[in-house]
């Protein structure tokens, strides 16, 4: 080659050079406008959903707020229409004879038409949620602290009663006698659910379960997060079921039943059951041993829930360990 040559080819070496590393500048600057774009996009995206959920958390607040009245009425207007009854037989009555005159639970797996899910809200709009089931037509129990800051407005809600209504609270114990509450609540035409009946004390290595609707269960259910975010008041939260044994009945005012059926927040007020179904406690609270991680289960006794509801004329039916469902 001649030395002409060379030089020309030479003279070529650094001008590749340059142009492959501007090329490779203008990719990676792309790659990083692309990268910030769509964080930008993702960031606009989030405060959208969390402007609408601020939103419909207020509308929700809002509808609580309202009388009783009135936010049925807005309720029925986004309800599709009832169903009439299957059977000509007139309907439960609902705000007098308050005694368990219903279908009374039999089965275990009736005891689903029977739970129902609270909403309270505060006066401040804060919100809280819990479990509840009926032991009278038209009356629910469930525990004090689940509706005793309910200022702002309380919903109940199940399948077996088609859409959410309105609750009042009638009468909740004392600090030192249990954590108990009554709920009224008007039963929507063509709503029957069933009543859950009681049965005899718990007893040591007695097989139970518990129904309700613990938070950890309602993260995951779009049904719960639709019907909290006020996004949909149709919607019906799934009912949870758990199981295990009790362990050991305190003998304290009130007594305390202590089982391995696993619990949550949420759980507050619903039902603990036996085999057959009756119940023989309240869910009311968690302990938890730091030093060895593990959790048990607390109930208050039914014994001492049909005191209190005895109090307020409600009358429960109670069947024996040997009676036939």
């Amino acid at each position: 080659m001649s030395e002409n040559a060379r030089e020309k080819s030479g003279s070529w070496l650094p001008l590749v050079v340059s142009l492959l590393l501007l090329a490779a500048l203008a990719w990676a600057c792309w790659s990083i406008w692309a990268a910030h774009g769509a964080r930008l996009a993702a960031d606009a995206e989030l405060r959208d959903r969390l402007m609408s959920l601020t939103q419909e958390r207020d509308a929700l607040s809002a509808l609580l707020a309202l009388p009783p009245c009135e936010a049925k009425a807005k309720i029925d207007a986004t309800a599709p229409a009832a169903e009439a009854p299957a059977t000509s037989a007139s309907p439960a009555p609902q705000t007098s004879g308050v005694s368990a005159k219903a279908p009374v639970a039999a089965r275990p797996a009736d005891v689903e038409d029977a739970c129902v899910f609270l909403v309270s809200v505060d006066k401040n709009g804060r919100g809280a949620t819990g479990s509840g089931f009926f032991v009278a037509p038209g009356r629910v129990a469930t525990n004090r602290h689940v509706v005793e800051h309910a200022g702002g407005g309380l919903l109940v809600t199940s399948k077996a009663l088609g859409r959410p209504v309105p609750g009042r609270v009638i009468a909740t114990s004392g600090k030192a006698q249990g954590d108990y509450a009554l709920v009224a609540v008007d039963l929507p035409a063509g709503a029957h659910p069933a009543v859950l009946a009681f049965a005899e004390p718990a007893r040591r290595t007695d097989k139970v379960g518990a129904w309700g609707f613990p938070d950890i269960v309602g993260k995951s259910d779009p049904a719960y997060k639709r019907l909290l975010t006020g996004k949909d008041f149709k919607a019906m939260p799934e009912l949870s079921y758990s199981e295990g044994v009790v362990s050991a009945v305190l003998e304290r005012k009130p007594p305390l039943i202590v089982h391995t059926a696993p619990i949550s927040p949420g759980n507050s007020g619903g039902p603990l059951v036996n085999e057959r179904g009756d119940v023989v406690g309240i869910n009311t609270m968690i302990t938890l041993d730091e030093g060895s991680y593990r959790q048990a289960s607390i109930a208050l006794a039914a014994a001492d829930l049909i005191r209190f509801l005895a109090a307020q004329g409600v009358q429960v039916e109670t069947r024996a360990a040997t009676e036939a469902p």
